[in-house]
This record gives structure tokens, C-alpha cells and sequence, in this order.
């Protein structure tokens, strides 16, 4: 940008601000700012504005083989997946390792298979923690508190080639915060002291070592210690977007691994992300770029000062021409490490990674999940893979969105695992909730029973339930979308659905042994002439297997 058009565009701000410097208008300016700083050869073009989203977590697929957190998948020059575990055995190590690193091959997002690569053993037993001021490990006594942090991965790519990864030093909410002197006064994990690896041999060996991570990291501000990659495609994509072609673009929070306060954005050269050297970096100031981090300033658009900043890895969505972002954040106190009320995943939009960002909605852990033994279940960690990117007639795109959760046992119903689901972006408003109706709103065949105080998570706390193939309910409604809520479980079946008499297909409504999913629309649609409607619901299972009804919504016209 030349001196005087940049000269041009700073004066019109000026002007802008003594005009209107009290009416709000910040995120404006802060887009001007973007522009002014930040422009590219192809970042006039904006985006097709997301009107909504859908997480469709009645396709959760769990991958009862896997055991670990924060699996942010690199797609990789071979067309193989290849991802970090963290705490965990990943796909087969003899022991938890606090790093492991894996492969999944398999064309299909459901149906990968994992094996182990490499268990990063210079980073010690899950738990080993490094001792104060050096190097050493010690492996954990699990009936204490640490007196140190261990190591965790945020974000991953494959670049050109060669791998990446951010490995950060992380001190439990337990802990003392950033190794000082007190706790966090939110009890989050804070994190500190990142550094960025490489493997030019498919994962088999790393640079830099454990021990020069630990004795010199790279990033000692907190400001940018928990980073994620933009991620474009395969072998880190290929597009003049936003000068991607020149630049690796990677989002932080402001040290916490959950909860976090703000985000910064930092880039390097791709043709120097290689060095694993901090000072090829800068970081995004009120619309320009510095390579003093101290300098840099919160992304504009996204929840910061709110403890609602955990990134995910954002992605951008070639056919919307935007960037999506999953953020998450714990709801409510918590007094004992790890055991938040609930976890909220809210999604973001923009047309640049500097901003502005702009909300499109959100979905949290307690609407669709629980447990009758009391146990804390929610999921966290969620992040986007390219290679798993759907355009769909109507405009909308899908992605696949990866996540782990708690509880952490290593077993096949814990959540502590490799899970993914289909998240939905549309262009174009979907139609609008006008009513829930509970399950005794419909008309049953004979063979059903009524079920009431489940405690499960069901609206209204009851269901209809049969074993009976062929039993059938139907509900009457007026509207232009409905969605048929039932449960998901390893002891359900199969249902068979019909509207206004015509066959829309099967739909399982067996989950793999993991927690209980309730209040799940099992079926939806969305696309009804608006007016009278009949929606029957049939057992099509034939082994005694399950089939119950929790209740429907009905939806107008956006």
C-alpha cells in the first residue's frame, strides 16, 4: 500500500473517531484498521456472510480405540492424517505419555483407523512434570499436587512438507498459576513457555529437543503460548488468500488452555517457519503488524476480557470464502480441578484472520449430554480438519469438527477419546424454534410405555418407550421444519420415519457404549411447505433393542 493512500486512509480514521468516538462504533474502526494494516492482494473480497449453524450431534462418531485430548489432525503431503494426543495412550502406546503421536488412514471422517507413530518419550509418563529451573522430568505421585508443569500440544500442521507443532509448558488450576507464587482465581490450567517443533520424517523424530524447549522456549510471554494454525488444505493449502502463500497465520489466548481472557494473532513467512526461530515472527497491533509481542493487540470481534477465549483451530471454508473458528469456555465456578458446570462451543466468522470476527451461534455440553451416575461429562478441545470440508446445492458447507472430553478413564464409554461430528454452516437464515412439544403431545400405538422421572436430561423430564417393532406414534404439527427428539445409546435401536405418508428413511438411534445423548433430533427437517404436517415415528428394530420418543420442535419460516 503506498504512503499516501495509507496516509489518506489514517486521516479518514481520524476524522471518523473525533466524530464519532462515543457512538460505539469500534468494531468499525477496527476494521478500517484491518484494511489499512492488513491488506492483500485479495482482501477486498469479502465472504458470503453465515447466517446460522447447526451441530449435529446426532452423527457423533467416537472412536472407543482412541484415548487422549487435543486432536488437531494434520493433513499431510501423503493425503494420511497424522495427530497428537495429549495425557493419554493415543492409539496403542504401552504407557500414558504426556505427547504421543499418531497416524489415521482412511478416506472417510467416520471411519479412520489410528496406530501409534511415536510416543515423544523425551517428554515423559503422562503427569511427569519438570522440576523448577531445569530440565529434569519427575514422574507424578497422583495423589498430589505437582509441584511443576508438564507438556502439552496446542496446534499442528503439515506445512509444506514438514510438520509443526506448538509444545507449551502447562500448570494445572490446581497449580500455581504460570509457576508463581498463587492460584488462578478461575482455577484454569495456565500455560507458558511454547515452543514450535518440526519433523521432516513423518513424526518419526523431533526438532527442537525436549530439553532446549525447556531450558529456552521460544515464547516466554503468556500472551502467545497456547497457539493454533489458520488452516487452509492439504500440506498446508495453496491460495493467495489473505497472502497465505507467503504467510503461516496462527491465533492464542492469553496463556490458559481453558477459559481464556483474549486472543492475539501472530504470522511468520512460510519460507521461515522452519528456523523455529520466535524473532521470524509478528504479531497483529491495532491494524498493522510488530515484531514486538508486547505490542500486540486482542483480535477484534471475539469475546476478550470475558474468560470465554479457548481457540480451536480455525479454518478457512473456501466455498463461503470465510474463516470459522470454534471458541470454548467453561460456564459456571468450579472448586476442584477439573469439574466445570458446563462447557459452551461457540463459533465465529470472518473474512480475514485479523478480523473483525463476528458471532454465529453456539451449542454447550449440557444440552445434549449426561450421565445417571452423576459424573461430570463434557466435551472441550473442539478443532476443524480441511481434508473433511462438504459443499453442499443450497450454499451451505459442512465440516467436520474434532473433540475430546471428561471424564478422562481410559475406557471405551469414556468421552476421554477421539470423537467428531458434522457442524453446519449456512449463508441463508434457517427457519426459527416456535415451540418444543413434549412426547405426550403425539398419538401412540398399542405397546408403548410412558416413562417419567428418568433424571437423564429429557425435556420434561419424561419419554415413550416400546421394544415392540412396528409400534408407532405420530405428531400433528403447523410449521416449516421439525426435528424429532429421542436418545442415543448403546441399548437403542432403529426408527423408521414418515411425512405426510412419504418414507424419509432410517435413522439409529444405537450410540457406541459413551455416555447417554439426550434430547438429540435424530431427525430433522427443514425444508417443509409451511402449514398442517405428519410426522410418524416406527420401531424398526427387530432384536428388542430400544425405541423411545422425547418430544419434537416445530419451526417457522426464517
Amino acid at each position: 500500500m503506498s504512503t499516501v493512500r495509507g496516509l489518506q486512509i489514517r486521516l479518514a480514521i481520524k476524522a471518523f473517531m473525533n466524530i464519532h468516538l462515543r457512538t460505539g462504533s469500534f468494531l468499525m474502526i477496527a476494521g478500517l484498521l484491518a484494511t489499512a494494516g492488513c491488506h492483500t492482494t485479495d482482501s477486498v473480497s469479502a465472504g458470503r456472510n453465515i447466517a446460522d449453524v447447526f451441530v449435529d450431534v446426532a452423527h457423533i462418531c467416537h472412536d472407543a480405540k482412541s484415548n487422549g485430548d487435543t486432536w488437531d489432525y494434520m493433513w499431510a503431503d501423503d493425503d494420511q492424517l497424522y495427530s497428537f494426543g495429549c495425557d493419554s495412550k493415543g492409539y496403542g502406546a504401552k504407557n500414558a505419555m504426556n505427547l504421543n503421536f499418531n497416524r489415521l488412514k482412511g478416506s472417510d471422517w467416520n471411519a479412520l483407523t489410528g496406530q501409534l507413530v511415536n510416543p515423544m518419550v523425551e517428554y515423559g509418563l503422562n503427569g511427569a512434570y519438570l522440576t523448577d529451573h531445569s530440565t529434569k522430568l519427575v514422574e507424578r505421585d497422583w495423589s498430589k499436587i505437582p509441584r511443576g508443569p508438564n507438556w502439552k500440544v496446542t496446534g499442528a500442521d503439515c506445512i509444506d512438507g514438514v510438520f509443526y507443532a506448538f509444545v507449551a509448558e502447562n500448570w494445572y488450576g490446581n497449580q500455581k498459576a504460570f509457576g508463581g507464587d498463587r492460584l488462578d482465581s478461575a482455577m484454569r490450567q495456565t500455560v507458558k513457555n511454547m515452543s514450535l517443533i518440526k519433523s521432516t520424517d513423518k513424526g518419526l523424530t523431533w526438532t527442537r529437543p525436549m530439553a532446549a524447549n525447556a531450558e529456552m522456549p521460544m515464547w516466554t510471554n503468556k500472551m502467545f503460548s497456547t497457539a493454533f494454525f489458520f488452516k487452509y488444505g492439504q500440506n498446508g493449502g495453496n491460495t493467495q488468500r489473505d497472502s497465505q502463500d507467503k504467510y503461516v497465520y496462527a491465533m492464542s489466548n492469553d496463556g490458559y488452555w481453558n477459559s481464556g481472557s483474549a486472543f492475539y494473532l501472530g504470522r511468520v513467512l512460510r519460507a521461515k517457519i522452519g528456523n523455529l526461530n520466535a524473532a521470524d515472527w509478528e504479531y497483529f497491533s491495532n491494524g498493522t503488524w510488530s515484531s514486538n509481542l508486547n505490542l500486540a493487540t486482542p483480535v477484534p470481534g471475539l469475546p476478550n476480557g470475558e474468560n470465554k477465549c479457548t481457540m480451536g483451530t480455525p479454518v478457512w471454508l473456501a466455498a463461503l470464502h470465510k474463516y470459522v473458528a470454534p471458541v470454548w469456555y467453561d460456564t459456571g465456578d468450579y472448586h476442584e480441578w477439573y469439574f466445570p458446570k458446563d462447557v459452551t462451543f461457540s463459533f465465529y466468522q470472518a473474512d480475514h484472520p485479523w478480523g473483525p470476527w463476528a458471532y454465529v451461534g453456539a451449542t454447550s455440553a449440557l444440552e445434549f449430554i449426561g450421565d445417571r451416575t452423576g459424573n461430570a461429562h463434557r466435551w472441550y478441545g473442539p478443532v476443524f480438519s480441511p481434508k473433511f470440508i462438504t459443499a453442499h446445492p443450497d450454499g451451505s458447507v459442512t465440516a467436520i469438527m474434532l473433540f475430546s472430553g471428561s471424564t478422562w478413564e481410559n475406557t471405551p464409554n469414556s468421552l476421554y477419546k477421539n470423537n467428531s461430528c458434522p457442524v453446519t454452516f449456512y449463508p441463508q437464515p434457517q427457519p426459527k424454534l416456535l415451540e418444543t412439544y413434549n412426547d405426550t403431545a403425539a398419538n401412540y400405538s398399542d405397546v408403548w410405555n410412558y416413562q417419567t422421572n428418568r433424571n437423564v436430561g429429557d425435556w420434561n423430564n419424561d419419554v415413550h418407550v416400546t421394544t415392540n417393532a412396528g409400534s408407532y406414534c405420530e405428531f400433528k404439527f403447523t410449521g416449516a421444519g421439525i426435528e424429532v427428539l429421542s436418545e442415543k445409546f448403546h441399548d437403542m435401536g432403529e426408527i423408521k420415519v414418515a411425512l405426510d405418508g412419504v418414507s424419509q428413511g432410517r435413522y439409529q438411534l444405537y450410540q457406541d457404549p459413551m455416555p447417554r445423548l439426550y434430547r438429540i433430533p435424530v431427525f430433522r427437517k427443514m425444508d417443509l411447505p409451511p402449514g398442517r404436517h405428519t410426522v410418524r415415528v416406527t420401531n424398526a428394530a427387530t432384536n428388542g433393542a430400544f425405541c423411545l420418543v422425547d418430544g419434537f420442535r416445530v419451526f417457522s419460516k426464517p
